[in-house]
Parts: structure tokens; sequence; C-alpha cells
């Protein structure tokens, strides 16, 4: 569903792969921590506590950068977009991300960050507004651009499946709808909500052009490579690098040096891979 006439055919071979994988088996060991893969050969040890996520959702992402940079071990588990029964039975409704240590399962990105980061080694949000504001002036041209992505992408894990990308397409409004408008209507069928999509993608370059031109205002907002606002990784980091790395899943996009320099940081110090193989 959603595939574009010219896609390159590496692309297409690897949804042939994907095709023989089950459950986005082929990602797991692809985006599964740095060190966890280093320790492979080496002793069994106790179970690691397991953080349960989407891979485009910046609200795990968000805690997924954070135990980077902390350090934190953990076993990453993506579920499928669609599977309503795995969240459900550790917190009681579809929700990600989910923590699950010896204490239990507990929601809320910035709630398991907390409790990862007891010495409060995470340095406080700043309160700047910049950010807030630029972030919403985006929020058109970002849905239009990476909600078509997301569910094109071969590699991206919760989607591997039709009925993880139906769910999305479902749930998530196109612009110019509202999520009133649209989760949940009865009156919009789910072909009619592909075609949105289809038509949003269509429209990428004027798409790219807008947001290109925005990206040129957040670049001096950054302070440099290593932290949003002067002073260190802080919240302001886990939350802006979290929703900026989306931008990574954009051919053609033109990210200003300090912005590229700032995803790269993270992406290594983070160990949260960003989209650039597979851009579309």
């Amino acid at each position: 569903a959603l595939l574009p006439k010219n896609m390159p055919k590496n692309m297409l071979r690897a949804f042939a792969f994907l095709a023989l994988c089950s459950g986005g088996s082929a990602y797991m060991l692809a985006a599964a921590p740095r060190r966890m893969m280093a320790r492979a050969s080496q002793p069994a040890m106790a179970a690691l506590p397991e953080l349960y996520v989407y891979d485009h959702c910046p609200f795990c992402v968000r805690v997924r950068v954070a135990l980077g940079v902390m350090g934190v071990d953990y076993k990453v588990v993506f579920m499928g977009n669609s599977d309503v029964e795995t969240p459900t039975a550790m917190v009681g409704k579809k929700i990600a991300p989910i923590w699950k240590d010896d204490d239990g399962c507990m929601a809320e990105s910035l709630d398991i960050i907390a409790k990862c980061d007891p010495n409060g080694s995470i340095k406080p949000a700043s309160g700047r507004k910049d950010f807030k504001a630029w972030q919403k002036s985006v929020q058109t041209p970002m849905r239009k651009l990476c909600r078509p992505r997301y569910v094109m992408s071969p590699l991206v894990p919760e989607f591997t499946q039709k009925s993880g990308r139906d769910a999305f397409v479902a749930n998530h409004q196109m612009p110019p709808f509202e999520k009133a408008e649209w989760k949940g209507n009865a009156d919009m069928a789910i072909e009619t909500k592909y075609g949105y999509y289809e038509a949003a993608f269509a429209e990428s370059a004027a798409s790219l052009a807008e947001l290109n031109a925005k990206l040129l205002e957040l670049d001096p907002l950054i302070c440099c490579a290593e932290c949003a606002t002067e002073g260190g990784f802080s919240y302001d980091d886990v939350d802006l690098w979290a929703r900026l790395r989306s931008l990574t899943l954009i051919k053609g996009i033109e990210l200003p040096p300090k912005t590229k320099a700032y995803l790269a940081h993270y992406e290594k110090e983070g160990d949260v891979p960003l989209y650039y193989n597979m851009a579309i």
C-alpha cells in the first residue's frame, strides 16, 4: 500500500526480504542497542529491563536517546502498530513507550526517563518557547511529509504488516483534517484516508520547500552539536532530537550544518539510528 511508482529497486528488494521475515525481526538486529550486540558473545547475564516502543514515535525516541546518553542497558522491543493486546496487558491500554523491569510496567516517557535517572544527570528543561513555536510552525508540512513515508518505509518495524499500516492511517489525520474529523469517522473509509496520504505524498515538493525554509530558522536556535541549549544535555534535547529524527526519512531534506551535526551527535551518543539509509 502507498508505494511510489518510482520506488528504487533496493527498496523493492527490501520489501521482498521483509516478506520472508516475521514481526519485523530483520529490524530487531539492526536497531538493537550496540552495547547489547557487543555483549552477544559474553556470558549470560541477568535479564535486562525491556522498553516496548514504536520506532517512529517521538515519545519512544525520547526514552531511547536519553537512556543511550546515560549508558543504561535495556532490551528494545518493537511492537506492531496494530498490536493492542501487548500494551494493554502491561498497562491497560494501547500506548508506547512502556518500561518493564523488576518493579513491573510503567508508561509515560518522561516518567520512565526520571526513573532511570534518579540522580538527575539530565539537566532540566529550560522552558524555552522558541523551540515549541518552531515545532508548531512546521506541524503541517511535517505531517504531510512524514506520515505517508512512515507507512511506505519497509524497515519501520511497526508497519511491516498491512494491519499496522491500516491502523496508523485510520488514526492519524492528514492536514487539513483535525483528529476529531478523522479518527473514528465512520463516513470516511480507510481507502479514502489512504487517498489523502497519497495526495500528500504527491505534494512532497511543495511541502519540502516549505520545511527546508523553516529549517533555516531552526539552525540558529540550536546552541551547538552537543546541546540545543547552552549547558549540556538536557530535557530540551530529549524532546527536540526525538522530533527532528523523522526529518532524516525525507529524501531531499536540506539540513543546515548545525542541525545536521546535532542529529549526528545524538545518533551516536544516544544509540538511536537515523533514517538516512531508508529515506523516501
